[in-house]
């Protein structure tokens, strides 16, 4: 719009035109901060996720749950996408190795693995400061 000449009947149109342009822009930016954020977290997930290095023959062999982090791109909400980050295969585990859990066999309580919680900040962090850093 800059550099054109609108007539003063025309000029709110012109501005809310500006408007939703400059939102389009917004929104398309913090789209890719949360895309790229949320692809670093599965990244990091798939580092830190313990990984069971146990003798026994076991349904899923050694390192299958942190393999399978990876991202959902979800809904759109006035153009601004949701993103989840996500273990596909072995999300009834993710609850019981942050945060442990009784073991039915034994009656003890099973050792914490924190993993999912320093992810979760460092990728916030990440999201945050991309979305602080951007041009308008």
């Amino acid at each position: 719009m800059s550099g054109t000449i609108v007539r003063i009947d025309e000029l709110g149109d012109a501005i809310r035109k500006e408007i939703e342009s400059m939102n389009k822009d917004v929104i398309e930016q913090v789209n890719k901060a949360a895309d790229k954020a949320s692809k670093q977290g599965a990244r990091d997930l798939k580092a830190t996720s313990p990984v069971r290095s146990d003798g026994y023959k076991r349904k899923y062999p050694p390192g299958s749950y942190a393999k399978s982090w990876g991202v959902v791109k979800e809904g759109n909400v006035l153009g601004v996408t949701q993103y989840t980050i996500r273990n596909a295969k072995h999300y009834q585990l993710t609850h019981l190795l942050e945060f442990g859990h009784i073991d039915a066999r034994t009656g003890r309580r099973t050792r914490a693995y924190p993993h999912i919680a320093a992810v979760n900040r460092s990728a916030t962090e990440q999201f945050i400061r991309e979305v602080e850093g951007m041009k308008l």
